[in-house]
């Protein structure tokens, strides 16, 4: 049948004919009632077409508040989850640390490397108690004695919370990338040269000077009656609850000082964790009999001159106390914490386990050792036992 062809259920008058077919163009289909009102039928102007649907304004815009309320419920979680992520990379970074420092302990008859000493030439050689006071060889920090022989390799000391993955080293060296903004290095240079350190290139970690010396090994160089000796792992009592490594400040400028006209990136410095109540955080000007080794200058037994994290999040100079205590360089850019001290940091200790804690937390619990190790004299920490 044609396709525009209906057929007419009843014969009869007024159809045109006894044929019992009528053809009914498209334009004259129009709704109509059967005789004797058996049904009805809707008629368009083509049958098969049906009405299309869509949504309404109000609609859309419903749809819009809902997937907007959804995003703002989940993102701060997203960004929540991967803070979390960054902490246990830095933390797992860590880890690969503290293993490749017992590779070494094993190597060195269980004495711990200086954090950093003065090369005699640019192949790494050094004596400790014959360094250049210029060091025209720059730095060899301790992180060469592992990254150096392969023990570790150079991402195992960064954490990528921190910009760039670290503090860059008081000299960068020649490649343009390993350098910041406003950075000057040991000359006074500005941008990439051949002067490099032995160090890896990005450094959030710092030691406990305590256990991982400065390397002050004459009064020439300690410019004070104490020096620095190395630490026998065998001396530390608590392995399980002294810190050895933990994170700088996630702003690298904390760990850098002021001069001329730019910033000299200190790195390679460990932290002293003590004051001195003869010589405040000198701890070399100490008079060698007399203790005085404490956690936190003794006026502030609360915060142990620790500074809020507004004050030292953008300091630059809290490796030399520029703000109070050296420990105010240990980072607070991980989760936890509170508003006003700041976030937690991952701590290597030296069993080699790694927790995640507020450096306020450490402090109380007097977890930088019962002694300052890696110093000449009466060295015992006042009120700690091991």
């Amino acid at each position: 049948m044609p396709e525009n062809v209906f057929r007419w259920p009843y014969g009869g008058a007024g159809l045109g004919g006894g044929s019992g077919h009528r053809v009914l163009s498209d334009s004259t289909l129009t709704p109509s009632v059967s005789p004797g009102g058996r049904g009805s039928f809707e008629t368009r102007s083509r049958l098969s077409k049906r009405r299309s649907s869509g949504f309404t304004l109000i609609e859309l815009l419903v749809v819009i508040s809902i997937i907007a309320l959804l995003v703002s419920i989940l993102l701060p979680s997203l960004s929540k989850a991967r803070m979390m992520a960054k902490s246990v990379k830095c933390a797992a970074n860590q880890k690969n640390v503290g293993t490749a420092m017992a590779l070494h302990l094993l190597e060195s008859k269980g004495k711990y490397p200086p954090s950093y000493v003065y090369p005699t030439n640019s192949y790494g050689a050094y004596q400790l108690r014959n360094q250049p006071d210029n060091h025209p060889d720059g730095y060899m920090h301790w992180s060469w004695y592992l990254y150096g022989k392969g023990e570790a390799n150079a991402e195992a000391f960064q954490c990528p919370q921190m910009e760039n993955g670290g503090a860059p080293r008081t000299n960068p060296g020649p490649d343009g990338e390993n350098w910041e903004a406003r950075q000057i290095d040991q000359n006074g240079d500005t941008s990439a040269n051949p002067l490099e350190d032995k160090q890896a290139p990005r450094m959030a970690l710092t030691a406990n000077a305590a256990i991982i010396p400065r390397n002050k090994f004459t009064t020439e160089l300690s410019e004070g009656p104490r020096v620095n000796v190395l630490v026998s792992d065998s001396e530390i009592k608590r392995p399980g609850s002294t810190i050895l490594i933990t994170e700088f400040n996630e702003n690298w400028v904390g760990a850098g000082v002021q001069e001329g006209g730019g910033i000299l990136s200190k790195s390679h410095r460990p932290v002293n964790p003590f004051y001195h109540i003869g010589s405040g955080t000198d701890e070399y000007a100490a008079a060698p009999r007399t203790p005085g080794f404490m956690y936190g200058p003794p006026e502030d037994r609360v915060n142990f001159g620790l500074a809020p994290y507004r004050v030292v999040r953008n300091a630059t100079g809290l490796i030399e106390g520029s703000v109070g205590p050296e420990t105010n360089v240990v980072g607070r850019h991980h989760s936890g914490g509170d508003k006003i001290m700041g976030g937690t940091a991952n701590f290597l200790y030296v069993d080699g386990h790694v927790d995640r804690k507020t450096i306020l937390d450490t402090m109380k619990h007097q977890e930088w050792g019962a002694k300052y190790y890696s110093i000449t004299g009466r060295n015992e920490v006042l009120g700690v036992r091991e």
